[in-house]
């Protein structure tokens, strides 16, 4: 049977108090905790927390957004007793343990919601949370900015995040040709892309995209067009972010605000490629790019 701490004079108290009062009660120490989120293909964010655990009493404040399937357990999946502090978003109190380890797990269902097949999360945390995705996600936006994950995580070290992804995400190929050579160039996007070609004289690439504010990648081989990369959309110079590389191709990312013409112009071009290039090619094959003030790969 499920062992509840229930704490009749504070239950009778918490009826006279108002709202605002109520988000601020603290009944326990912070404590020493690891907490990671894995989203599932439905967009259900499965939370667990790992407290070490204390002599003291501890709260543990819950991520925000509509909780189900609770359980407090040790090592040995025991149920341990605690305490719910009915606040938004509510927390758990650890009464003191002999349980070196302690374990909070539960479901988000509302946090995610899904348009137009991004999926996007308004993300809030006091907490470093260490995130990890669907199988078919290699990619993720957050604040507007690209992010390559592979079969990775990310590190979030609090604070609000606009996360997106795409699970399985359209990529449609297009040939780049110079006299008898082919190159591959991937665009990754939602929306239509049309009117593709490739320029040797301007050193650059363009297509066209049927709407405005599309998530779109752009991987370019190397041995086609060389770094660093400038973005226009409709002639106007737009944000770009280089944001992978690994060793043979860039993934470029970015967010046009409208419809229109997109043109990527690189610094070097087939077959203008200096003899150090090869060499610098190998090198940037064991380079990683990685968020190095908020985030962190795992």
């Amino acid at each position: 049977m499920r062992k509840l701490l229930t704490i009749v004079i504070i239950s009778g108290m918490l009826l006279f108090m108002s709202q605002a009062f109520a988000q601020e009660i603290t009944l326990g120490a912070i404590p020493e905790q690891t907490v990671e989120i894995t989203i599932d293909e439905e967009g259900i964010a499965h939370v667990v927390h790992k407290i070490k655990g204390s002599t003291k009493t501890l709260q543990i404040d819950a991520y925000e957004g509509n909780m189900d399937n609770l359980s407090v357990t040790d090592r040995d999946s025991n149920e341990v007793q605690y305490l719910t502090l009915e606040k938004y978003p509510i927390a758990i109190v650890l009464p003191p343990s002999g349980n070196d380890m302690i374990f909070i797990r539960y479901d988000l269902t509302d946090v995610l919601s899904l348009k137009d097949g991004v999926w996007t999360w308004e993300f809030n945390a006091a907490t470093i949370t260490n995130m990890y995705f669907p199988k078919a996600v290699d990619m993720i936006w957050v604040n507007d900015r690209a992010v390559y994950i592979g079969e990775k995580g990310i590190r979030q070290h609090g604070g609000h995040m606009t996360l997106e992804y795409v699970i399985d995400e359209p990529v449609v190929l297009k040939q780049a040709e110079w006299e008898d050579k082919k190159f591959t160039v991937a665009i990754r996007t939602l929306t239509n892309v049309d009117q593709f070609e490739f320029s040797q004289p301007t050193k650059s690439i363009t297509f066209d995209v049927a709407k405005g504010n599309p998530l779109v990648t752009v991987i370019v081989p190397l041995d086609l067009l060389w770094e660093p990369y400038e973005v226009y959309l409709n002639s106007n110079q737009t944000f770009n972010r280089e944001f992978y590389n690994n060793g043979t191709h860039v993934w470029l990312g970015f967010r046009p605000d409208t419809s229109g013409t997109i043109r990527i112009i690189g610094t070097t071009v087939v077959p203008e490629f200096p003899l150090f290039v090869p060499l610098a090619i190998g090198i940037s094959a064991v380079l990683v790019l990685q968020f190095r003030n908020k985030f962190s790969f795992r």
